[in-house]
């Protein structure tokens, strides 16, 4: 057989040829593969705006509770730490600020009164150097003192009240007037007043024709007003009945001492304290006499006038230790001095020295140390008010 003949002959054992069965076979392999295809997009589709929607939403979310602002409050940064649903809803004002407030150091005299009298003022000039024509006086000198006591008193918390402010000639029982008025005016914030509002006009007319007259050469009955004459009158009793109530004020009288005597002008030199005491000043001897009498007043704080003067003394020539008192006895003590006397209040006169000495008056020459004496004298009055918060808190 020839090789075209075996070439023609047909295959008895293959099916028989179908043109369009034999295209679907060949095409079907092809369809499989872009039904995969076409599922698998689908499903990127489905994941990718699955990934979308969960960002976004939380983009959302996190732009709400403003993680994402340039600036933003102390109360939105806080509020993002625990950002609910409601919270969202709600305005600023209704989210809770958690954060601790930061807030300034309680100034340690805070709630207490300080009266400052600086002595001495115009006319009156007090002690000077030379004696005969005066270079340097007390009158200049303890306003210098007092403005800066005034001045760190105030940044510590206290409220000052100050005598005089300028060189105008203020007499002693003007100021005495100024203090009955101050503690007037005190009481009756508090609601503390001890008598009735007819009783309050008529002591504080008095007061002011005490300052109208505001006698200082010589101590008058009228200059003197109600304070006139040994004790204490019915007027002055009830001032100070109601002044020893004040047991967070204190009065600070600011002086410079002196002594006549030559021969002691290099012995007698530093500081010294006076401070109130009942049975001293009810003593005889402090009857001058040809005045009113009444009977001896017996309502200060006599051991806390002793504990205030001795804190003063202390702290001053610890801090100026040149200021040491030439005697121990003089260094602080009892004494009754109009400006301690006619008032009720915690006190003391301060002498800071003697402008008598020629150490001191180089002393009180230098400004510097005029505004320096405020802080061992302001540290006094802290320290003291401090002794007495504490006895309290023991007592309670």
């Amino acid at each position: 057989m020839s090789n075209n003949q075996q070439k023609s002959r047909p295959n008895r054992g293959a099916p028989k040829t179908n043109p369009t069965r034999t295209y679907s076979q060949t095409q079907r392999p092809s369809r499989k593969k872009a039904e995969i295809a076409r599922r698998i997009f689908i499903a990127k589709c489905i994941i990718v705006f699955s990934m979308i929607f969960v960002l976004g939403g939380g983009v959302f979310l996190l732009s709400r509770s403003g993680l994402f602002k340039s600036k933003s409050s102390k109360t939105e940064r806080t509020s993002l730490s625990s950002v609910t649903f409601e919270s969202q809803q709600s305005s600023a004002s209704e989210v809770t600020d958690t954060t601790p407030e930061v807030t300034e150091p309680t100034a340690p005299l805070s709630g207490y009164t300080v009266i400052l009298d600086p002595g001495h003022s115009g006319e009156d000039t007090g002690c000077g150097w030379p004696l005969n024509n005066s270079e340097i006086e007390e009158k200049d000198i303890t306003l210098k003192i007092v403005n800066a006591m005034e001045e760190d008193l105030t940044a510590r918390g206290a409220k000052v009240y100050v005598t005089r402010r300028t060189d105008d000639t203020v007499g002693i029982y003007y100021r005495m007037a100024e203090v009955h008025l101050i503690c007037m005016d005190i009481a009756k914030e508090r609601g503390i007043l001890p008598f009735s509002a007819e009783k309050e006009a008529d002591l504080r007319a008095k007061c002011e024709k005490i300052k109208e007259i505001n006698e200082w050469q010589k101590f008058s009955q009228n200059g003197m007003g109600f304070m006139a004459g040994f004790g204490a009158s019915d007027d002055l009793k009830l001032l100070m009945d109601l002044e020893a109530q004040l047991t967070d004020v204190v009065f600070v009288s600011i002086h410079i001492n002196s002594t006549g005597d030559p021969a002691e002008y290099e012995i007698k030199h530093g500081a010294a304290v006076h401070y109130a005491d009942d049975k001293y000043i009810s003593s005889p001897s402090h009857d001058e006499g040809g005045e009113p009498k009444h009977d001896a007043y017996f309502g200060r704080h006599n051991e806390d006038n002793a504990l205030f003067s001795q804190m003063i003394y202390d702290h001053y020539v610890e801090y100026f230790p040149d200021m040491v008192s030439y005697s121990k006895e003089q260094s602080h003590l009892p004494s009754a001095f109009a400006v301690i006397r006619e008032q009720a209040l915690v006190g003391v006169l301060v002498e800071v020295g003697f402008i008598t000495n020629p150490h001191d008056r180089e002393f009180f020459k230098d400004d510097e140390n005029l505004k320096k004496s405020a802080i061992p004298l302001d540290d006094a009055i802290e320290d003291y008010f401090l002794s007495k918060k504490n006895d309290q808190a023991a007592a309670s």
